[in-house]
C-alpha cells in the first residue's frame, strides 16, 4: 500500500532522478580527470603547440641568419661600387 502512496512515489521519483544526475556528475568528473592528467588530452594538446613553436621559432632563426648573411653581402657589394664610383670621380686635376 505504500507503494501507491503519492507522496513515497514523488519521492522516489526525486531520488532516481537524483542518482541519475549523481551518476551523470561522476561521469563528467571523469571525463575532466582524463582531460587533465599528465598524458590527458589537454597536456597533448599543449605539447603539440609546443612543438609547433619550437619549430617556428627553428625556421625564424635560420631566416634571419640568411637575412643577416644576405644583408651583409649587400653592404660589401654596395662598398664595393661606392668605391669603383669614387675613384672614377678622382680623375686627375692637372
Amino acid at each position: 500500500m505504500s507503494e501507491k502512496n503519492p507522496e513515497i512515489l514523488e519521492q522516489n521519483r526525486r531520488i532516481n532522478e537524483l542518482n541519475r544526475r549523481v551518476g551523470r556528475l561522476e561521469e563528467n568528473m571523469e571525463t575532466l580527470r582524463h582531460a587533465i592528467e599528465p598524458d590527458g588530452w589537454i597536456s597533448q594538446a599543449f605539447d603539440k603547440v609546443e612543438e609547433h613553436l619550437t619549430e617556428h621559432d627553428r625556421r625564424f632563426d635560420k631566416l634571419e641568419r640568411k637575412i643577416d648573411h644576405n644583408f651583409a653581402e649587400l653592404r660589401s657589394s654596395l662598398n664595393h661600387i661606392l668605391e669603383h664610383l669614387t675613384k672614377l670621380s678622382d680623375l686627375p686635376e692637372e
